[in-house]
């Protein structure tokens, strides 16, 4: 069994009685429990009583699961490549889903992180990712929908991300195994080991990052003339050179050259340009490939808008290179940095009257019965086992 957060802080503090058992002291507990929620509160800050499902294709914070998915053979880490017909029979379509449903829907499963990505519909509750049946099957968060278990968000991608797969080198991703950086590609969002890229400019010297795959696949991106482009040249997979792309001015749709930097900062969605503003001379660029593209801050603005590009753009699903590209964040939860007591004290001062009376007398009622039945235990210095308290409680059940 994983040991846990809880445990190792509990151990920490924890002596040993007379029977070799751990003790800990409630002070003790209560420590860890403070430090776990402090923890709680900087893991997870927003709330999480709503799916997104209705925003529709955003670019939001995804999760997968291992628990109500399983990879094909050559994804799994607990079979070989050549899996049984069996375990190749078993494997599920890959899914994705947002922060809410990662944990309201999937707590307790094996989750991993796959980061930001684009244009991606939550798929809880659909075809691809239905919750084991013992659990109701539809998504907790829309549970009145069980139309969505027949349905399939057709316009999400997807890659070997959603099996924890990441970079070229297609490896598991393991936060504590990982010795370099990863850096993400701003196209397909993927994320690359950087002894898998070769040499990187200065971090200075670049914003963001585009592999060479997506390089040699969208051309509005490889022809672009801009002295904010800088090229990775490949040589046996790797980068093993930074070249400038030389350019010293770029046209803008009225056909008149500026020069590069003087254009103001991209507006949220860009008027189409009546002039290309790519390269002409496209040769000497090709030749070149592959090759990994490093851009400095502002590059967005040189990206070209005329109708051909902007036609290309759409049909590649690119249009985030010329609008805005913003993360549907959740909402921000106020309550995550109070104690449980906390919280549960501001509940209690929205209840109405009769209720909140209710449940403070009932509050205690338990605690003073509590105090009771553990004050023995203090005065002869024994040992609260975890028996003792589930006998407590049955003495209450029964009581009632």
């Amino acid at each position: 069994m994983a040991t846990t957060t809880e445990d190792l802080a509990l151990k920490a503090t924890s002596e040993i009685d007379e029977d070799g058992e751990q003790v800990v002291t409630a002070c003790s507990f209560l420590e860890s429990q403070a430090d776990l929620e402090r923890e709680a509160a900087e893991v997870l800050p927003g709330k999480f009583d709503e799916c997104t499902y209705d925003k529709g294709y955003i670019r939001q914070s995804l999760y997968a699961c291992l628990t109500c998915t399983r990879p094909p053979p050559k994804y799994r880490q607990d079979v070989t490549s050549s899996g049984t017909e069996d375990q190749l029979a078993a494997a599920t379509d890959p899914a994705g889903m947002c922060y809410s449903c990662s944990i309201e829907c999937h707590a307790g499963h094996e989750i991993i992180e796959l980061f930001t990505k684009r244009q991606f519909r939550c798929d809880c509750g659909t075809r691809r990712l239905l919750l084991p049946a013992e659990q109701g099957a539809c998504c907790r968060l829309k549970s009145t929908r069980t139309m969505l278990a027949k349905l399939e968000n057709a316009s999400n991608a997807y890659n070997h991300n959603f099996w924890g797969m990441y970079c070229s080198c297609d490896k598991f991703y393991v936060p504590e195994d990982e010795a370099g950086v990863m850096i993400q590609c701003y196209v397909c969002n993927d994320w690359y080991h950087d002894s898998c890229i070769g040499e990187l400019p200065s971090e200075d010297d670049y914003e963001d990052y585009v592999c060479r795959a997506c390089v040699s696949k969208h051309p509005v991106l490889r022809y672009i003339d801009s002295t904010l482009l800088r090229y990775g040249r490949v040589v046996d997979g790797q980068v093993s050179c930074i070249e400038p792309a030389v350019s010293v001015s770029v046209s803008d749709a009225s056909g008149e050259c500026h020069a590069v930097g003087d254009k103001d900062e991209p507006t949220p969605k860009r008027a189409r340009a009546s002039v290309c503003r790519l390269r002409r001379d496209t040769s000497a660029i090709d030749a070149q490939q592959p090759f990994d593209l490093f851009l400095a801050e502002g590059w967005k603005s040189h990206v070209c808008t005329c109708i051909d590009c902007m036609r290309e753009i759409e049909a590649s699903r690119l249009v985030f290179l010329v609008e805005e590209d913003d993360v549907v964040e959740p909402e921000e939860d106020e309550t995550r940095g109070e104690s449980l007591y906390e919280s549960a004290m501001k509940r209690l001062r929205t209840m109405d009257h009769t209720r909140a009376i209710d449940a403070a007398s009932a509050y205690h009622v338990l605690s003073s019965n509590l105090k009771d039945y553990l004050r023995p235990f203090a005065s002869s210095g024994k040992v609260v086992k975890p028996q003792d308290i589930q006998a407590f409680f049955e003495q209450q059940k029964s009581s009632h």
